[in-house]
């Protein structure tokens, strides 16, 4: 049974990373796939990715780990963040980076430096934290220290650990040493990640304060996207001109991107469901549909930049930078989106050009890095 769910979860993870992160970086990746122990003698200079039912890591990573599989055991070292999926998930040795946990049961024993994430049923935590910790747990069992805050959610709650900062719990059930709190302890399922929120009150709304909230809004609205839009431009200047490439190039390229953004989103609900049905592939469909929100929501922006470009070039102007173009796109954006009934099918054209776009991109550089590995392979043979 978990043959066949490998021989799914393998492309589906390398298209997530290839999402997740540039092509010079996976190109500086090490990528395994299967049962795989790294043994205490060992070091990965790089990030590190594995997919496998069963995944043991007793040595040092120079970078990232991310792992997705059944049962992940980390009691070596790693120098940036780990990313643990998995139906058991134990983490035993240091972690100089954010640890983000999540399995039916998540178990440590070791030092996590950044913040720690968790999501699990059972979570038993000892060790050393020294920062923050966020859980979302069925069960929640906290020992050791954490050095700043606490948030938990979960249905129970035992702590003996020393918390530097404040302990914020929701729900009713639990058990915490106060002694060792030295901040506050807010309990109970009204407020529990946050303080001093006040008490709901009650406003009158006119006509004229709705049409000015909503002017208001879409101001914001333009405002906050132009500048995703301009961050999203300068840490991925490549990317956006790759992109660029398939949607203004020809008319030809722009309906392809939109046909394959049409498959991807029509086709993926089922291998999702199939995933998330499965205790191994849930976390992976999860990050998936993160992947796809993130990318209806923000990497519009991509396309707009596009299209503003596009404009740009019919009245042979340049913008080298992307932000005029950016600026171009986005007010067109605003302005169709005031047509009641285009205003959907525009949203929508948009969604499936970036998908599509952002897809065949990252094929490009995964089939390019493919043939330079063949040939480098090749050429090592022959001598």
């Amino acid at each position: 049974m978990f043959k066949l769910r490998n021989i799914y979860i393998f492309p589906i993870l390398s298209i997530l990373i290839l999402l997740l992160f540039p092509k010079g970086v996976i190109n500086a990746a090490k990528i395994e796939v299967g049962d795989y122990t790294l043994d205490k003698e060992s070091i990965v200079e790089d990030d590190l990715y594995v997919s496998g039912e069963r995944v043991v890591i007793n040595g040092v990573v120079d970078g990232d780990l991310i792992v997705t599989g059944q049962n992940i055991t980390v009691d070596g070292t790693v120098t940036g963040d780990i990313y643990l999926f998995g139906t058991t998930v134990t983490v035993g040795g240091n972690i100089y980076g954010n640890a983000i946990l999540v399995g039916s049961t998540v178990t440590t024993s070791g030092t996590i430096t950044e913040n720690t994430y968790i999501g699990s049923m059972i979570a038993d935590l000892d060790g050393t934290f020294n920062k923050d910790i966020a859980a979302a747990t069925g069960t929640f069992k906290l020992n050791g220290s954490v050095g700043d805050d606490a948030r938990v959610a979960s249905g129970q709650v035992i702590s003996n650990a020393t918390v530097g900062g404040d302990f914020l719990l929701a729900g009713d059930n639990y058990t915490v040493e106060e002694k060792n709190v030295y901040g506050d302890l807010i309990a109970g399922s009204e407020h529990p990640f946050w303080k001093d929120i006040p008490k709901e009150q009650t406003f009158n709304f006119s006509k004229d304060d709705f049409l000015g909230f909503n002017i208001g809004l879409a101001i914001v609205n333009f405002i906050g996207m132009y500048i995703v839009g301009v961050i999203l431009i300068l840490s991925a200047p490549v990317k956006t001109l790759q992109i660029e490439k398939k949607i203004i190039t020809s008319w030809e390229e722009v309906l392809k991107s939109y046909a394959i953004g049409l498959v991807v989103l029509f086709t993926i609900p089922l291998p999702l469901f199939l995933l998330i049905i499965t205790l191994v592939g849930a976390p992976l469909a999860f990050l998936i549909i993160g992947i796809l929100i993130f990318l209806a929501t923000f990497g519009t922006v991509w396309t707009e930049s596009a299209i503003g470009q596009r404009v740009l070039q019919l009245t042979d102007r340049k913008d080298s930078g992307r932000f005029i173009s950016l600026l171009i796109g986005r007010s067109i954006s605003v302005i169709v989106r005031l047509i009641p009934i285009v205003r959907g099918i525009y949203s929508l054209s948009l969604i499936l050009i970036t998908v599509g776009a952002v897809v065949r991109t990252k094929y490009d550089a995964f089939s390019q890095a493919r043939k330079q590995n063949s040939k480098e392979v090749k050429t090592t043979k022959k001598k």
